[in-house]
This record gives C-alpha cells, structure tokens and sequence, in this order.
C-alpha cells in the first residue's frame, strides 16, 4: 500500500473518528430534545387538559348547584353549563387523539364514559328544573349527582396519577441517556488517541523498507547488473515501491533493446540467406525452356536447403489444364519401402496432393504415422516429423503441388522461403506456359494461314465451278420447265385414270353386284324349298359365301373412296342410344348363339340427341363389335360410351361434344408385338392360308379413316391378357333448343328424345341374377329410369313383399335363367299389384311360361340392355 493513502487512511480514521464523536453528540442531543418536545407535547400536554378537564367539570358542578339553590337564575346560567360540559367532552376527544399506551387507552375510556353519564346527569337536573320540579332535582342531584360526580373526578384523578408516573419514566430515561452520552464522548476520545499511535507506527516501517530497496537497485543499475535487477520482485505498492518498478521496468526495457537489436541482426542474416536463394533460382531456373526441367531442378535444388530429406512436384499439364495434377520432379526417390515409388498423378480432391490442388490450402501434417513415409540412408530410415503439402500459384489460380517432408519440423524461415521461392516458380511456370500457348498460337496461326491460302486457292476453283454451275443451272431449268410441262400432261393423265379406276369400280361394283343380288336371292329361294338336311346345309353355304363376299366389296369399295379422298360425311340429327343398338343387333343372334353377354352402357348427362354421321358411326361399331364376336368364345363383349376427358376437348368449339365408346371384350386378346400391325390395309394378325378366323384385313383400316374424318382417334388400350378393348373418339354437334329446324327428320328424332327422357318411372325394383355385371348394369340403368332398386344374390330367396316403410314392389328383374322360383314369382307378382312386371334376358325366356293369348306377366327384354330398350318394355307394360 502507498505511504501517500496510509497517511490519508490514518488522518481519515481520526477524521472519522471526530465526526463519529460529533454525529454521536448530535444524536444524543437531538433524542433529548426530542423526549423534551415529546415530553411537552405529550405528557405535559395531557396533563394540563386532565386540569382543565378536571377545572371545567368543578366549575359546571358548582354552577348546577347554584342553580338548584337559587331557581330564579336559571336561564341565565344554562349556557355557562352546557359550555362548560362540552368543553369537557371536547378536551376528552383530544386526549383520546394523543392516547399511546394501552393502559392510558383504558383509562381514557373510562373518564370518556363517565364524562357521558355527567352530561345525562346535567341535562336530566336542568330539564327538571325547567319543568319546575326544583325539589325532584335537588334530590337527584343528592343521590345520582354526587354518584356521577365523584365517579367523574375519581377517572380522572387515575388518570392524573397515570400521566405524573410517565412524568417520571421520562424523566429517569432523559437522565439515563445523558450519563450514556458522556460516557461515549470519554471512550471515542481515548480509541482517536490509540488510533493515532497505531498509524503511526503502520507508516513509518514502509517508509524505511522502500528506501532501503531504492538504495539495493540504484547499486545494481550502477553496476549494469540488469538481469540481477530483472529478478527483483517488488510487492509492494507504495510511492517507493513504484519508484522500484521504475527501475525495475529501465532494466526490462534496456535488456528487450539489446534482444532486439540481436534479432534485427539475426533477421537480416536471414533475409540475406532468403535473398541469396532467391537469386539462385532465377540464376537456375529462368533459362530452362522445358517444365519438366524446371520442375526437377527446382525440386532437386532447393528441397536440401529447405531441410526436406523428401520431396515431390505435380503439376497441371498445360496448355489444355486437364482436372489431373501430374509428377513433374522428384527428390530421394524410393524413400518408403523398398518397392515403393511415386504415384504419377492425381485427380483433383484425389488425396492430400489432389485436395490441395483443388482448393488451394495448405496442409501440414504433424506426428507422420512410421508406416506412411520413411526417410532412407545408407545407414538407416526413420519417419519424418513433418510432411507439408503446399500450392504452387500464379494469381488465383494453383498451377501445381509441391510435397515435402523432413525429420525436423520446418522452421519459420524455411517456410518463408519456400513461400519466396513457390511464388518465384509460380511466376516462372507461367511464363513458361505463356510462351507455350505462344508457340501453339504460331503453329496454329501458321496452319490457318496456310489453311486461308489453300481456301483461297479452294474459293476460286469454286468460283470457276460456280460459273459452270450456273451455266448447268440454265441449262437445268431450261429442262424443268420441259419436264414440269411433262409433269402436268402426266398428273392430268393420273387424274383421268383415277376417275377412269373410280368409274371402272362403281361400275364393276355394280355390275358384280346385281349377278350376286341374284344368286343370294335364288339361295333364299332355294333354302325355303322343300329340301333334304344335306341340300339344305349347301344352300346355307351358299348363302354365307355370298354374304361374306358382299361384305368384302363393300369394304373394297369403301377404302378405294377413302383412298381417292371421295368419302364424305353426313351431318344430321340421331338418337345415338338407337345407333348403338342398331349396330349391337346385328351380332345378337351370332352372341346368343355362342352364349355370349352382349351389353352397352351410355353413361349418365350424355344427351340423347346428337348431331353427325349415324350410319359411318354404325359402321364402325358394327365392325370392332363383330371383330369383338368373332374372337371371343366364352365372357361377352361390352361396349361403354362417355365423355371424353382428353384436355383438347376443352378446346371444342361451341356446341360441339367430343364422345370416347370403348368395345371390351373377353376373347383371345391380341399379342403385344403384333399391335404394330393393326389399322394397317389389308394386315392380319395371322395371314397364314391356314388362319382360323377369315377376313380381309381392311376393317381396321376403314375404322381408322372414318374417325378420323368424324375428327377423333382411334387406338387399342393394353390388358392384362383377358381380351381386347378398343377405344375411339368423335366429335358430334348438339342440337340447339332454342332454334327452329323444319327438317323432318330432326323434328322425328327430337321428339323421340324428349319423349324417352320424360317417360320416367318411379317404385321399387329388385334385381336379381347371377352374373354380377349384367345385374349392376341393369341397377345402373333402371336407378337413370327413376326406379329405387335392391340388389339380391341369386342363391337367395327374394323378399317379394316389402318391408313397412317400403313403397310396393313395382318392378321385379331377372338376368338368369336358373333363378329358383322364377315362374311363381313373376305369376305371383303380377296378381298382387297390376304394376309390377318381371324383365328377362334372352338366355331366360325358354324356362318361363307365358300363358295363352300373349298375356304373360312377364316381358322379354334382348341384350345389349339399353335406356332405349328399357323404356320401350316399360311404356308396353305399363
């Protein structure tokens, strides 16, 4: 501690010692002149309004007593009286104010409850002398008077006594304090002398130890003895020992100067080193014109001045800067095992090598492992302690990879010089590389000269070419315009013969025709004979050739108009639904036969008057259906109409529809390489003379060329082996409402479209069957009709009577003919309600048994099951 703030904390101990005595004194002055203002505000207080109260209480008893002795001064001393016992109450409520002890509270009440009975004892006497009852108040005064009286000056009597005995509590405290106070003032007096001493003789020691450490330095810096000095430990932290530091710090920084100049020395001899190998390798290097010598020698010569026993240097080939880092140069060879040897390149991020080629960083790699590289003499090995791997830039860009590897670890000025001399080579490759790139920029600039002049020479032999060829050119067209002349005599003759092969097969077609019209009428002649079974059969055979050949011409005569671009399609209104069934038809007996299921389904918002080539668009159906037939043996064939959800439907002009109809069937299917061979003329999928099914080859194609014309697509959609589904697009018009059309035809078809959708009905329908399809499709189409309808297994028995809260049973389907009960049910649901009926596909009617004169209570309903056909049964039995 500084003797300066033991001197300060001495005088400020007895400063606060003067001021503690001083603050003391006061505060004892001012507790006893507050117990004096407490003593006069309080005790004094209360005990001169306990006089008054006690005078005022004498002064009002003395009053009612004049009173009583003479009557006739009454309304004269009535106010004194009442003044006077107010006063008193007033003073009592005053002292309750000033009450602090509980046992002056009690008393306090008391007296404030006796002064309450003298005032109802001065009232109860003047009013009784106002009333003039003189002689009754001079008795109550007598007995309850003196009673009050005295009670009243006895409370306040104790009352007195209680105030003098806390008159002489204070009084002994007062005096107690001040024999306090004078003792204190004694003992502070004599601990500011001590304390005094004390300081004293804390101060002069320090003093005399700090002068006697001044004069042990002052000898050692006379001496020059600095590092005696430097060792001096100075722990104290007076204005002496402060001085000590001084020295103490003189001596440090004459020692650091002479350390410095030591360094600046050493540094220079440093530098000088860097400067001289520096020199070197531009003297070494400069001069060589080939990489691979700069390398070696740089690596050779300046890996032993580094202090590497081991070294490498890779670089980028140039001038095409692969993403490889090649070996270059290398020094101590074979420094690992013996066999082992450098690697002679690397990828870049390819190992440490590789990675610092990528990035640019160096790596340093302290503790090398004895097992990856080892330092070889002809003594001995040993491993480094030390491998760093470092780039070799030029700008930002790393050119190569310099590896070292030492026993030692490098030190500072071996890693500045290599840094020197890296950015030295840096600077050299890269001139080499310029010049490089220079000399390739000659060659090639060479090459292009020469390239330019043998262009040249190329340019007017071409010239010279061009002039023949433009005299050719005139001479060319010259012949085009013979052969354009001769071009149109010929394509006028193509058109000729084109209509002349039209002509020619309208008329053939006619003229075949007409004898076939004639053979296939002699045959139904001939079949309605009387004939044997045998006579019959031929004629059968006939009969079917002749049908197949007319259908091959007709399909002929079709695909040679398509072909001739004659075909054209027809626009008018037709109940699609009518269509489809028109062309389901045909094929009904040949899928009954066959025991096939023959069904079709419209789906629901799908309007039932369109606009379009009904009969092209039954062609078509008529032969992907009938090709649906001829392939398939057992299942059935359906055909599914909707709209299409192509996203160019979206660009349909107004009152257009785009229509998808897909024909399923459940037959031999079509093998996934020979659909390339569909919708091509006159391709089958087997065309060998022993094929199983018949055909022309040409159906397909005249399917393909009349969608297209109706401006949709056809294609065949891939399964899962079970059959076939063909799907193609149309796109038909819709009708107007809102305006007139005076063909007859549309008016025929618009009523019988509005006819079929107003002829709703409504009940209960129950379908039963065993093949689950035809039964949904039927509960599809019946739900579209209006009807609610229950579907039931056919091994079950049907509930013909509903339940309760079920409307009565209008409608009663059966999609089976080995259906238990049929019969009876269809008998018994026709007595019970005259609406119902009992609908029956084809394959069921032989088991019924209508009854005579045609009224059955059933209807026979053919597939293919559509609204059309539905709505047809139902109006004919209703």
């Amino acid at each position: 501690m500084k003797i300066k703030t033991k001197l300060v904390m001495g005088y400020g101990l007895l400063v606060a010692l003067l001021i503690v005595i001083t603050t003391i004194g006061y505060e004892r002055m001012s507790r006893m002149n507050d117990a004096l203002a407490q003593f006069y505000e309080m005790r004094y207080a209360k005990v001169k309004i306990t006089s008054s109260i006690h005078g005022d209480v004498n002064t009002a008893a003395r009053e009612i007593m004049n009173v009583l002795l003479d009557n006739d001064s009454l309304p004269n001393r009535i106010d004194p009286i009442n003044r006077s016992v107010d006063a008193v109450i007033r003073q009592l409520s005053e002292l309750q104010n000033r009450v602090q002890e509980p046992g002056e509270q009690q008393l306090v009440d008391t007296a404030v409850r006796e002064a309450e009975h003298f005032r109802d004892y001065t009232s109860a006497v003047l009013t009784k002398l106002q009333e003039g009852k003189a002689a009754e108040a001079l008795e109550y005064s007598r007995t309850e008077g003196n009673v009050t009286q005295k009670d009243f000056l006895g409370s306040l009597e104790s009352l007195s006594r209680y105030h003098q005995r806390s008159l002489d509590v204070e009084m002994a405290e007062a005096r107690a304090l001040y024999r306090q106070s004078a003792s204190m003032t004694t003992a502070l007096s004599v601990a500011g002398t001590l304390l005094g001493l004390c300081v004293m003789l804390w101060v002069i020691p320090s003093i005399t130890k700090g002068l006697n450490l001044l004069d042990s330095m002052a000898k050692k810096f006379g001496q020059n003895r600095l590092r005696s000095l430097m060792r001096i430990e100075v722990t104290s932290k007076d204005e002496l020992a402060e001085l000590a530091r001084v020295f103490r710090q003189v001596a440090l920084d004459l020692h650091a100067k002479n350390e410095m100049e030591t360094k600046y020395n050493m540094a220079k001899e440093e530098q000088a080193w860097v400067n001289t190998h520096m020199a070197r390798i531009t003297e070494l290097i400069e001069d060589l014109g080939a990489v691979r010598q700069v390398a070696q020698t740089f690596i050779s010569e300046f890996a032993p001045v580094l202090g590497a026993q081991y070294g490498a240097i890779y670089l980028r080939s140039e001038p095409e800067r692969t993403d490889s880092v090649r070996l270059y140069g290398v020094y101590a060879e074979g420094a690992g095992d013996e066999n082992a040897s450098f690697a002679s390149s690397f990828r870049l991020g390819e190992g440490l090598v590789g990675q610092c080629a990528k990035d640019g960083n160096i790596v340093t790699v302290d503790d090398v492992p004895p097992g990856y590289v080892r330092i070889r003499s002809g003594i001995g090995e040993a491993p480094p302690t030390q491998l760093i791997v470092y780039p070799i830039r030029f700008g930002d860009e790393v050119v190569g990879v310099i590896e070292l590897a030492a026993v030692k670890p490098f030190s500072y000025i071996q890693r500045e010089l290599l840094k020197h001399l890296i950015e030295k080579l840096g600077t050299i490759l890269n001139t080499i590389y310029d010049r490089m790139r220079v000399e390739q920029l000659l060659k090639e600039s060479q090459a292009l000269a020469a390239e330019m002049e043998e262009q040249s020479r190329n340019r007017q032999r071409a010239n010279e070419l061009l002039e023949e060829h433009t005299r050719q050119l005139q001479r060319s067209e010259e012949l085009l315009q013979k052969q354009s002349l001769q071009l149109l005599e010929a394509k006028e003759a193509a058109e000729l013969a084109s209509r002349a092969k039209s002509e020619f097969l309208a008329i053939m077609s006619h003229e075949i025709r007409t004898p076939m019209n004639g053979v296939t009428g002699m045959a139904d002649l001939l079949l309605e004979s009387e004939l044997n079974p045998e006579q019959k059969e031929y004629a059968a055979v006939i009969r079917k050739s002749m049908d197949a050949l007319l259908t091959v011409m007709n399909d002929i005569l079709d695909f040679t108009k398509m072909e001739s671009g004659r075909m054209e399609l027809e626009e008018q209104p037709f109940l699609l639904e009518a269509c489809i069934l028109d062309a389901a038809d045909l094929f009904r007996a040949e899928a009954a036969k066959r025991g096939l299921e023959l069904t079709a389904d419209i789906a629901p918002g799908i309007p039932p008057l369109v606009i379009g080539d009904p009969t092209r668009l039954r062609q078509v159906l008529a032969n992907l259906i009938g090709n649906a037939v001829k392939f398939t043996q057992t299942g059935g064939v359906y055909v599914l109409v909707r709209e299409a959800e192509r996203p160019e439907a979206a660009s349909l002009p107004a009152g257009m529809l785009e229509l998808e109809f897909a024909v399923k069937d459940t037959g031999i299917g079509i093998p996934e390489d020979k659909r390339n061979m569909l919708f091509q003329p006159f391709s089958q999928l087997d065309a060998s003379m022993s094929r199983k099914y018949g055909g022309t080859g040409l159906g397909l194609a005249i399917c393909k060329s009349l969608v297209q014309l109706m401006g949709g697509s056809i294609r065949v959609v891939p399964g899962d082996g079970q059959g076939a589904m063909f799907v193609f697009t149309i796109q038909v018009g819709m009708p107007d409402p809102d305006c007139p059309n005076d063909d007859p035809a549309y008016s025929e078809c618009s009523a019988a479209a509005q006819d079929a959708s107003a002829a709703q009905h409504s009940g209960q329908a129950l379908v039963a069957g065993v093949e689950s399809y035809r039964a949904w499709l039927a509960s599809a189409q019946l739900r579209q009709l209006g009807y609610a309808v229950r579907l039931a297994s056919g091994d079950e028995a049907f509930p013909l009577q509903p339940d309760a809260n079920d409307k009565p049973l209008a409608l009663y389907v059966c999609t089976a003919a080995s259906l238990p009960d049929m019969q009876s049910a269809a008998e018994e649901l026709s007595m019970a309600a005259t609406t119902a009926m009992v609908v029956l596909a084809a394959d069921c009617a032989e088991n019924m048994a209508p009854g005579p004169d045609n009224n059955e209570p059933f209807a026979v309903l053919y597939p293919p099951l559509t609204l059309q056909a539905w709505r047809t049964a139902l109006n004919r039995n209703a």
